[in-house]
């Protein structure tokens, strides 16, 4: 067996793996970026299956067509519009790439999909775009590729923009960063390479590069557990809520489930933001006593940061305050008002919870209030070893954030 078909079966296993990551990904945080990103590592395991049958038994029109149109149009086009659902702040520019690149998808699949050649492929041998593909089609993948690249270098200079002015953005470069090397692999398809087995290898590249840098954005918004401090690190703001948690990537089933958002806001758009945030806020008091604390804290030396303190009653709730129409409206109007978002994951492990002295907001404190529920009977929360357990407080007494 050669050795361009053994990385291409190689291949297909890791870009199998990759796309049942994202995947994962996908179902507790439905993302566009990350759809888009689990498609195309999707279709690069299509066109690894299909290089890896074509050098195994020889290429046809059916494993020629499945190997170019996953790297050349599909995977390129969708992970740099990703980038641009990733990075972009304007939700005008998010909408014109959508347009674009939805249109460039269908157009240019339409054109390779139904090109007659210039010449049939066979034999064991690469057959490259060039050799076999009618001008239309070149001109098609030209404008695919020009405008992946554009896109790449558009949110990588931006992202960098963005990481000099806020340092919790830095981090997001590390994931931005691999997948446009990503999109540049899948191009260097086209070009001639004189061994066979640097185009299984580039897909191959391309899909450990999409699934590495969807990993670190994931670990940057804070989807896994902190990078820096490990499962005991505590990673809680100071505040009146008074907890000390941990990080860690999921609560177990009935313990509380917690987590802080950190948003970094467009300077012209805070006050958008803050009326959101507070309508959302006045929802999720009254209509959701699985929410244990909601708490908006403003931060005096950052007046365009957002900390969102956030405790459920268990996963159950979490789930549950997520897929509040309130909440997917919160989710999809804010974008136009956030410059970055970081998210740590909570699990409890110590608490110490005191209502403050006023339970209602004087005019201008932070958002968010919300009065706790009442505690199931004779059921502490766990505190610091050598105190008294603590436990929710009466019904009517909540907290806010300074």
């Amino acid at each position: 067996m050669s050795a361009p078909v053994l990385i291409g079966f190689a291949g297909v296993l890791v870009a199998a793996a990759a796309t049942g990551v994202l995947a994962g990904r996908c179902v507790h945080q439905p993302r566009i970026y990350l759809i888009l990103w689990t498609a195309s590592t999707l279709s690069l395991a299509v066109a690894l299956a299909a290089q890896s049958m074509g050098f195994a038994s020889g290429f046809g029109l059916a494993t020629f067509r499945a190997a170019q149109l996953p790297t050349q149009l599909f995977a390129p086009l969708w992970l740099a519009w990703g980038l641009v659902e990733l990075v972009s702040g304007s939700e005008a520019a998010r909408f014109g790439t959508r347009l674009a690149a939805s249109a460039l998808t269908v157009v240019g699949t339409v054109i390779l999909a139904t090109d007659p050649l210039t010449a049939p492929p066979a034999g064991k041998s690469w057959p490259s775009a060039s050799a076999h593909f009618q001008p239309v089609s070149h001109y098609a993948l030209d404008v695919v590729q020009v405008v992946a690249a554009v896109a790449v270098l558009a949110s990588v200079a931006l992202a960098a923009a963005r990481a000099r002015k806020d340092p919790l953005s830095r981090a997001e470069l590390t994931g931005i960063l691999p997948v446009g090397l990503a999109v540049l692999a899948a191009v260097a398809l086209r070009l001639p390479w004189p061994d066979g087995s640097a185009y299984p290898l580039l897909s191959m590249l391309a899909a450990v590069l999409t699934w590495f840098g969807a990993t670190r954005v994931q670990r940057s918004s804070g989807a896994e557990e902190v990078a820096a401090g490990g499962p005991d690190s505590v990673a809680a703001p100071a505040g009146p809520v008074g907890l000390a948690a941990s990080a860690a990537t999921s609560a177990g089933p009935g313990q509380p489930y917690g987590r802080i958002l950190i948003f970094t806001l467009i300077e012209d758009r805070v006050a958008d933001f803050d009326r959101l945030a507070e309508q959302t806020a006045e929802q999720v008091r009254t209509g959701e006593p699985g929410t244990l604390v909601y708490v908006i804290h403003l931060v005096p030396n950052a007046p365009l940061q957002r900390i969102f303190y956030e405790i459920y009653r268990d996963p159950v709730a979490f789930d549950s305050h997520e897929s509040q129409p309130y909440m997917q409206r919160f989710e999809a109007e804010r974008r136009s008002c956030v410059l970055a978002t970081n998210v740590i994951e909570l699990r409890l492990k110590y608490a110490k919870i005191a209502p403050l002295p006023n339970s209602q907001p004087a005019s201008g404190a932070p958002l968010g209030l919300r009065p706790l529920p009442p505690p199931s009977p004779g059921v502490p929360w766990p505190d610091r070893p050598g105190s008294s357990p603590g436990r929710l407080p009466s019904p009517g007494r909540g907290y806010g954030g300074a």
